[in-house]
This record gives structure tokens, C-alpha cells and sequence, in this order.
């Protein structure tokens, strides 16, 4: 069944939605938020971030309001009413005491079906379809007291409300007042189709320069002001106001050894290293370098992750630092033992590789755009700005032209064939 809709689905789903859908993934609203944060930075303008969270949320929706979103969104009624079937008359079983007691399952959607997330999806769109978000926009140019309560950030002639991967959403606002508005909507219309917002766990995050006023939510009748922080983990990706590396980077080596602590007994039991080296690469290395596409890399950051791959090469190959001093041995002979990738070149073609993707991207998604935009009248403070992810992408490749004059990456990533040559130049 998922395979017969799926196409009808998607075609209704918006490019806010990345959850559970072809071609998308988590690193396309990560890079987003990261550019945001990234202009809010450098152009100082004010960003106010809410990362909103569910009361179980597949669990939760109410099955009605799952067929007449299908039915809105196009797909066929033969599809809607086997659907409807599988969902008949399922119940849950508890045995207090030994004696089997079936309880009947009303609403959420059936855990480790395929279809779920996709289902879950289509309910939510109904939902934000029905906000009236588009109404508040207004003109830009606008000085009024209702300009200031507008929702989302103005990019390139569009505004940018939210961003969502299947029940992980966040809105995007210029200040909490306008994000106050946009919560407390989201709330009720949500609670129409059965989904209740956790206010212990949604958090609100913003940089210095927006407004320092709370941001407040009523449910039940009871106002309750949502809890700021200044670190927010979203999508696997440690974010902060500040844009900074370094404490994700200290979660990633953090995750590399777990990873590699539930593999150690694995491979010191393989004497093979060419096999050892193949799960190290596919278990170790992705916890490492998860989510290096939009890394903005110095020397000092790049030289933190090649020390903790060093480290866990040694213990793959069972080669204490004080052994290796003391037998002179060098970083390269450790490698020809473990057979491991290199990991600063995997993080450069994972981050030349998705530089191509977004700029030959034409669907409209959020991740070229934000890229491309810089706030038009805004002038940056005197002085050097802080590193950006383009500059440090620039700064890899290093791109000349045959008069020696510098060519952006952005240019030569629209061209496929040229920016394979680019990447096959530098992965070496």
C-alpha cells in the first residue's frame, strides 16, 4: 500500500517536511538552522528558535483525522478504506496476575509498520495547512506594531515559519512575541487531531540580539513559560545560539568510542584486518564524522578529531601510545595495520559531496535558499566576521581559474561533471 502512495503523499507534503521522505534527510534542516544562526551571527540579527515536543506523538493521533487528511490530500478511497480496515478493532494485551486482559487501541498509528511515519506526516500537514501563519505576514517594509508580531524569517521574498522531520519541529521567529503567537496556535489546532505539547521538553533558543521577553503558552487554561536554553539537541546535532563546533564535536568523540566500545570484543576476535577495518568504517566512523556535511573546520578542530581516530585506531590494532613511542612508529605505520579510512577525507568529500547537492538542488528546499541569502540593507559590524561554512568549504578547495582569478564553489558546483573532477582532485 506504502508504495502505491507514496508518490501522492510526498507530492503534498511542503520542503519543510523532511521526515521519512526520498531525497531528504536530517542534514538538510540541521544545514538550515546552522545558516540561520550562522547570518543571525554575523549580520546581528535577532533569531528566536522553539524546538517543539509531543506527549507521544505516534501514539496519540487520532485515527480519524489521519483519513480525512488522506482524503484532502488526494489519495484514492479504495486506499483510504483498506487502511481503515488494518485498523479496525486492534487491541493490546496485558497479563497482571496471569490473566490475559485485551485492551482496544482507539487512536496512534501501528508501531513498525512502514506506513506509520508517512501516515503521521500526512495528519500533521493538515494541521499546518490550517495555521494562519500566511495571514500575519504582511509587508516587510511595514513599521507597525503587527509588523513586529509577523512569524518566520524574511528570506529572499519568502518567509520561513518552521521546519519539521516527522514529529521534530521547530519555528523559526524574529522575536518570542511573534513566536508566542505561533506556539499557542500550533497547540490548538494540534490538539484537534489528538496531539498534546510536552512543555517540560520544548525549549526555546535564541541569539543576543532578539528580544529577551518570555515565550508563553496556554493550555488548560494555565499559562506556562517556556523554558530557554542556550544548547538544544536537534536531529543528532548539538545547536547553540552561538553557532559554535566544539561541544558537538566533543559529543561526537564521545559517541565514536561507544560506538567502538560495542564492537571491541567483535573485532579482537577477527584476525582479519581487511574485515576489521570494514566494521570500524561502518560502525565507528559514521558516529565520528555524523553530520560533518555542514562542519565549519579549522586547523585546531580538524586536529581534535584526527587525535581521537588516532586513538581509536590504537586500540583496534592493540597498540598502547607509550608503545608506539616507544617503537617509533609513525602515523602511517599504524595505518597500513588497521586498513581504516582517513577520516578528515571523509569528512571533506562528505561536505564537497552535500556543497553539490544543495546547489544543484531546484526544488525549492530551504537548504539552497538559506544558503543563498544574505539580509538585504543589513551592513555586518567592522571587523573580521567569525569563520562562515561556505568560507571553509572555499578555503578546502582553494579554486582558481585559468587567469588565476578566484572562482566561488557555489559556480562550479552547478555543473556536475566539473564538480566531481573537484572532489576527485581533493579526495586523494
Amino acid at each position: 500500500v506504502l508504495n502505491r502512495i507514496r508518490t501522492t503523499l510526498e507530492e503534498a507534503q511542503p520542503v519543510e517536511q523532511a521526515g521519512f521522505r526520498r531525497s531528504f534527510s536530517t542534514i538538510d534542516h540541521i544545514h538550515s538552522i546552522q545558516r540561520l544562526l550562522e547570518v543571525g551571527r554575523e549580520y546581528q540579527q535577532p533569531l528566536t528558535l522553539v524546538f517543539i515536543d509531543f506527549h507521544k506523538a505516534f501514539d496519540s493521533v487520532e485515527p480519524q483525522a489521519i483519513w480525512e487528511s488522506l482524503k484532502s490530500q488526494g489519495v484514492q478511497p479504495a486506499y483510504i478504506a483498506l487502511l481503515q480496515q488494518c485498523y479496525t478493532n486492534c487491541t493490546t494485551t496485558i497479563t497482571p496476575f496471569h490473566k490475559k486482559i485485551e485492551i482496544p487501541i482507539t487512536r496512534g498509528v501501528r508501531q513498525g509498520d512502514p506506513i506509520s511515519p508517512n501516515l503521521f506526516s500526512a495528519c500533521l500537514e493538515s494541521v499546518f495547512n490550517k495555521m494562519s501563519w500566511q495571514h500575519l505576514r504582511g509587508d516587510e517594509d511595514d513599521e507597525n506594531d503587527n509588523a513586529k508580531l509577523l512569524p518566520g524569517i524574511r528570506i529572499n521574498g519568502q518567509n520561513l515559519t518552521h521546519l519539521r522531520f516527522a514529529d521534530d519541529i521547530v519555528l523559526v521567529a524574529s522575536n518570542p512575541k511573534a513566536a508566542s503567537l505561533m506556539i499557542q496556535e500550533l497547540v490548538e489546532m494540534c490538539g484537534k487531531v489528538g496531539l498534546r505539547m510536552n512543555t517540560n521538553k520544548t525549549k526555546v533558543m535564541r541569539n543576543k540580539f532578539a528580544s529577551q521577553s518570555p515565550v508563553n503558552v496556554t493550555l488548560n487554561n494555565v499559562t506556562t513559560c517556556i523554558e530557554e536554553v542556550n544548547e538544544y539537541v536537534y536531529l543528532g546535532r548539538l545547536l547553540n545560539h552561538n553557532n559554535g563546533l566544539e561541544p558537538e564535536l566533543y559529543r561526537r568523540r564521545q559517541a565514536a568510542w561507544a560506538a567502538f566500545n560495542s564492537i571491541k570484543n567483535t573485532t579482537d576476535a577477527l584476525s582479519c584486518p581487511r574485515f576489521r577495518a570494514q566494521l570500524f568504517d561502518s560502525i565507528v566512523l559514521p558516529a565520528l564524522t555524523y553530520g560533518s556535511e555542514v562542519w565549519t573546520f579549522t586547523q585546531a578542530l580538524s586536529e581534535r578529531v584526527r587525535v581521537t581516530h588516532a586513538a581509536l585506531e590504537r586500540r583496534l590494532v592493540g597498540i598502547s601510545l607509550s608503545e608506539q613511542r616507544q617503537r617509533n612508529l609513525h602515523r602511517e605505520d599504524i595505518r597500513a595495520q588497521s586498513e581504516v579510512r582517513d577520516p578528515l577525507l571523509v569528512i571533506k568529500k562528505k561536505k564537497l559531496g552535500w556543497a553539490g547537492h544543495i546547489m544543484r538542488r531546484n526544488d525549492g528546499r530551504w537548504t539552497r535558499l538559506v544558503q543563498e541569502w544574505y539580509p538585504i540593507g543589513e551592513k555586518r559590524p567592522v571587523g573580521r566576521p567569525r569563520m562562515r561554512w561556505c568560507d571553509s568549504l572555499q578555503k578546502e578547495i582553494s579554486l582558481f581559474d585559468g587567469e588565476n582569478l578566484e572562482t566561488h564553489w557555489s559556480t562550479i558546483a552547478k555543473d556536475r561533471m566539473a564538480w566531481k573532477a573537484v572532489i576527485r582532485d581533493h579526495i586523494r
